[in-house]
Parts: C-alpha cells; sequence; structure tokens
C-alpha cells in the first residue's frame, strides 16, 4: 500500500488510519488476529519503528489489543454487564448468546479471615470455600474471580462444583437457595504481572476490580466474590427502575 511522504501528517498517522479503516471495513474482525510487525513493514513499505508507533496508537485508542507472546489483535466488543443484575457468570454469557466456559485454578477449603468472616456473618476461622476461576468467552478470558462460600451454609459444597455447571445452578438445585440481590463496590486498578498473565492484557492496563456480596431471599450472604476485567472489555451499565 502506497504512503504519500510528502504530507505533512507523518507516516506512522497514516499507517494508523489505514489500519483503522480496515478494522471499520471489516478487513480485520474482533478478536482478530493483524499481520505480524515484520509482515505490516513488507505491506506499508516502511520501517518498524513507524510500524510499532501505529500500532501504540491504536492500543491507546481502545482498536487494538496486545496479548503478550500471543501477538495484537482487534479488539473485542464489548459486553454489557447489568450493575443490578444478580445473574451469575454462565447466565450472563448465555444472556449474550455465548457459551461460557470456565477454568478452576484453585479449589481449597481454608479458615475463613476475618474479612470474610465479616461480610459472610460468620464465624472468623469456620470453614469456607475458596473458589479461584479464570472465566472465558469465546475462548478468550473475559473475568478472573475469587469467592468465598461458606461450608457451614452450603457443606460439601467444594465436592460438587465441575467447571462445566454453574455455580448458581448448584446452590438452587442442591442447597434450594436463590440469589436475590447483591452489593458491589467496584474500583479500577492496574494490572499486575500476574493479573496480566490471567487475563492476557498489558501489565499495568485497566481493570474493574469489583466486591461482590450475594444475597438469598431471606437477606442472608450467600457468597463473597471478587472479580476483575479489563475495562476496555466491558461497560458496567445501571437501568433506573420502572
Amino acid at each position: 500500500m502506497s504512503l504519500n511522504p510528502s504530507t505533512p501528517q507523518p507516516l506512522y498517522m497514516q499507517v494508523r488510519q489505514m489500519l483503522k479503516t480496515d478494522i471499520q471495513n471489516g478487513k480485520y474482525k474482533p478478536d482478530e488476529q493483524i499481520p505480524t510487525e515484520a509482515e505490516l513493514c513488507e505491506i506499508y513499505n516502511v520501517s518498524r519503528i513507524t510500524i510499532r508507533k501505529a500500532i501504540e496508537e491504536l492500543v491507546k485508542e481502545g482498536a487494538l489489543t496486545r496479548i503478550p507472546r500471543r501477538g495484537t489483535f482487534v479488539t473485542s466488543k464489548k459486553f454489557h454487564n447489568e450493575l443490578l443484575s444478580v445473574s451469575g457468570f454462565s447466565e450472563f454469557s448465555h444472556q449474550l448468546g455465548m457459551i461460557p466456559n470456565s477454568r478452576i485454578l484453585r479449589s481449597e477449603v481454608i479458615p475463613a479471615p476475618e474479612d470474610v468472616a465479616k461480610h459472610l456473618l460468620i464465624d472468623e476461622g469456620s470453614p469456607v470455600l475458596v473458589l479461584e476461576r479464570l472465566m472465558y468467552v469465546n475462548d478468550r478470558p473475559l473475568f478472573y474471580d475469587i469467592a468465598h462460600y461458606s461450608l457451614i451454609r452450603f457443606p460439601d459444597l467444594e465436592k460438587k462444583i465441575a467447571t462445566d455447571e454453574s455455580t448458581y445452578k448448584v446452590l438452587s438445585e442442591v442447597y434450594h437457595t436463590e440469589i436475590v440481590s447483591n452489593d458491589k463496590i467496584i474500583d479500577v486498578i492496574g494490572a499486575t504481572n500476574d493479573y496480566a498473565k490471567l487475563l492476557e492484557c498489558d501489565i499495568g492496563a485497566n481493570l474493574f476490580r469489583i466486591l461482590k456480596i450475594a444475597f438469598n431471599a431471606n437477606d442472608e450472604p450467600v457468597h463473597l466474590s471478587t472479580f476483575m476485567c479489563e475495562t476496555s472489555k466491558v461497560n458496567l451499565t445501571v437501568h433506573r427502575a420502572r
């Protein structure tokens, strides 16, 4: 593709605009990997520094996403997550028309730390299940989640959790417990090295960190969860009551 070196517009800005136009026209689709820097150098007949700067601009704009050790991809379309919703991840994914998938990173019974006990209204030191999971949509990690459940309220829950089954479904069918409300506290943090590896994002990328306490019909806390996702991948929305 030919660029115009006589124009006052820098070459990297011209490359940036051409790549952006290709994305908008569907040449490169969401979640699709774009050519490597070396391939783009040949396509546009410019230096790698020019290509790198053009890509950096598109990453800043949110049009492209770098995934360490894999390459540069067109950014996924944002998912809209209703803040007041009481649905779990599986239900949320099905609402999007997508098949959820999750990987259990840790499932362990521990004595409840003070902060967990306080949120779950249980005695400090009583047994809780720590469930650490990575949740995927379209084979790409979307949420990293650490959840705590009281094993006094839900005995043997650790034996009933499966990767391919909704935890909320288990709570409903086995323990006859429905989630009817939740409290959420949200802030934004920078991705640490560990979080960046798990969520396949850049170190320092902005992440929503959402602390959630889910309640049953008797206003008893069912679980405490802290989950994280890239701000570039999820819109958090609130719909007014009608």
